[in-house]
């Protein structure tokens, strides 16, 4: 992975990542924080609004009670209704309706039962009816509204009513929505209670009264008054079914799960009555509240307060907007920052490898754009400086290459054997002694062609100077060994032109004379030829000598690639230098031609030597040569 994503991606993982964080949890231990308190807050809120609650059940209970335990009772009611009429009848109604008035009832009897209904209406006014069901079967309604009385047999039927006679004079109470039958056309509050003789505690009856509850809403009106339009208030009954909704519109609906979600019992054995859930398709704060009105006659019922968490969470959001505000212009000045100052150094540092890896490829004109004040200008001087410094230390260095190869090319040259020098001069002495005038002049000839060519100061030479120097070099040994060995040069004449370094052939074919043909008892072979092979030229020396064994060629090629000092050491017992045959013409051609140029043997025990010499096609210069020597070594 490069730098510059390395950075970018240590920017996302050190800087994004935990702002992104940072918010997340924030928001949660805000939402956390929120709920908490408001929770505390609306435990406090449920308990208020439960005594109330309570308190007006009892209040009804109480006035239930006094209509049990007093004369001013229903019975009194069908007392004056029973004087006014001629036969007993299974219901008699005593009601304001003036369809109701019998001709026969008196004037005065019609304002004792008005008395009678302002006395009950003035001990509690949210009553609207009255009914009691007798055992003798005979039912007396009081009636404040256009309640229908319940039918006897639909009471007894009813799954409540076995409840109703369990307790025995306990009231039992049905909330609106939980029965329609009971609750009536206007589904009202209801209680159910045996009515009881007061002096021998007997039945007499089932006494069903009904209550208009204006408290309730007068009580959530008032704890729904402080600017909380989003709080909603629900008495859950039974069977879930919502009993009281202050804004009217889930009364009779069933929302027994909602609530079981809510109340339960946590890890640490802790109840817990408020959550955060959906309501009506809205993320809604939800706490449920007993109201434990059991001993008072009602059921299960549940409080349950709904709030509006956009409510709740309105300074939360104010405050979470303030902070996406502030990280968004953070991780612009941070995304500013590293394209200003990051990705300037990095780009920097990638301009720089760049130019190193030019540099590695041998391009020493590379250098490093100076910009601006700060360290990386100075670092950008130092770099364009050391490169100057290399490019002129490796100049010096070639130069002095140059000039060390140039003494050791001269000094190679001049490397002709004293032995054949001498050898050469005692046969000439020899034929001067035998009066062999022709002979010595040509030896003299000869010998004299070897020196003119050997001392030109010129390192390269033609293929045809090249066979002439070695033409005379055989002619002279022929002339020491006339029955030793035969020679045959097979050159084409278009290749006589091309360049070649001088006194490379002559050492080859003085290596097989002396080496190839050493102890044969046959007339030994030399044969030189040459062709062209692509851009290249190749020279085969040939001989039929007693050959090489394969550590022989290993020791050969080991000694052309050795030192120059090691491999021209002098003899101790000649005081000649030795290894001067085919080690030198190796390092020779691969000082001036460079890699892939040189020499190649291959040879074999008793069947003789071949040598191929590779050197380019092209003539060359003296000073272009000596360059691409010393950079091929």
């Amino acid at each position: 992975m490069s730098l510059g994503k390395r950075i970018f991606a240590a920017f996302l993982a050190f800087i994004i990542a935990p702002l992104f964080v940072l918010g997340s949890v924030s928001y949660l231990v805000f939402q956390n924080v929120t709920q908490e308190k408001y929770a505390e807050q609306t435990e406090l809120t449920l308990k208020a609004i439960g005594r109330n609650i309570h308190n007006m059940i009892k209040e009804a209970n109480y006035f239930s009670d006094f209509w049990v335990t007093t004369e001013d009772s229903v019975e009194s009611v069908e007392q004056s209704i029973d004087g006014t009429r001629d036969e007993p009848t299974a219901t008699d109604d005593a009601t304001m309706s003036a369809t109701e008035m019998d001709a026969n009832v008196s004037y005065q009897e019609l304002q004792e039962k008005e008395r009678l209904r302002q006395r009950v209406l003035l001990t509690y006014p949210g009553i609207q009816s009255v009914t009691l069901y007798r055992n003798d079967g005979r039912n007396v309604n009081v009636n404040f509204g256009k309640e229908t009385p319940i039918d006897r047999q639909d009471l007894e039927s009813n799954p409540i009513y076995p409840e109703v006679l369990r307790k025995y004079g306990a009231p039992v109470w049905i909330g609106p929505n939980e029965d329609p039958v009971l609750n009536g056309k206007n589904n009202l509050f209801t209680q159910i209670r045996v009515l009881l003789d007061v002096d021998t505690l007997t039945s007499r009856g089932i006494l069903v009264t009904r209550f208009q509850m204006n408290e309730l809403s007068r009580i959530f009106s008032f704890y729904n008054s402080q600017g909380s339009a989003d709080r909603r208030y629900l008495i859950v009954g039974r069977d879930g079914k919502v009993v009281f909704d202050n804004r009217g519109t889930a009364q009779g609906e069933s929302i027994g799960s909602l609530v079981d979600t809510v109340k339960g019992i946590d890890i640490n054995g802790n109840e817990y009555q408020t959550r955060t859930l959906d309501f009506d398709g809205d993320k809604s704060l939800v706490s449920v509240q007993d109201l434990q009105l059991e001993r008072l006659g009602v059921g299960d019922w549940k409080l349950v307060m709904v709030t509006s968490w956009s409510y709740l969470s309105g300074d939360m959001i104010v405050v979470l907007r303030w902070m996406v505000i502030v990280t968004a212009i953070t991780l612009l000045l941070a995304l500013m920052f590293n394209l200003m100052f990051v990705r300037r150094i990095v780009t920097f540092i990638v301009r720089v490898v760049r130019a190193m890896r030019q540099v590695e490829r041998g391009d020493l004109s590379t250098r490093v754009p100076v910009i601006g004040q700060d360290e990386t200008s100075i670092l950008a001087r130092g770099f364009n400086s050391l490169v100057i410094r290399v490019s002129e230390l490796l100049s010096d260095v070639k130069q002095e290459q140059r000039r060390i190869r140039k003494a050791e090319m001269m000094l190679l040259q001049a490397q002709i054997k004293p032995h054949f020098l001498f050898n050469a001069l005692e046969s000439i002495n020899i034929l001067a002694v035998q009066n062999e005038g022709r002979k010595v002049s040509r030896m003299v000839q000869r010998l004299a062609n070897i020196f003119r060519i050997s001392i030109q100061q010129k390192e390269e030479i033609n293929i045809e100077q090249e066979l002439e120097h070695l033409t005379s070099y055989l002619e002279i040994q022929k002339y020491r060994f006339e029955e030793l060995f035969e020679y045959e040069i097979d050159i084409p004449g278009e290749l006589l032109g091309n360049s070649i370094l001088k006194l490379t052939l002559q050492p080859l074919v003085e290596n097989s004379i002396q080496h190839g043909f050493e102890g044969i008892d046959y007339m030994g072979r030399i044969q030189v030829r040459a062709r062209e092979e692509g851009r290249n030229i190749a020279i085969y020396i040939e001989d039929n000598g007693i050959g090489m064994s394969n550590d022989r060629m290993a020791s050969l090629t080991e000694n052309a690639i050795s030192s120059f000092e090691d491999r021209h050491e002098e003899s101790p017992e000649t005081g000649e230098r030795r290894g001067l045959g085919f080690g030198n013409v190796a390092d020779r051609l691969r000082i001036h031609y460079g890699n892939g140029y040189g020499l190649i043997v291959c040879s074999a025990p008793r069947q003789g030597t071949t040598i191929k010499c590779i050197i380019p096609k092209a003539a060359r210069g003296n000073e272009d040569d000596e360059t691409k020597g010393v950079v091929g070594r």
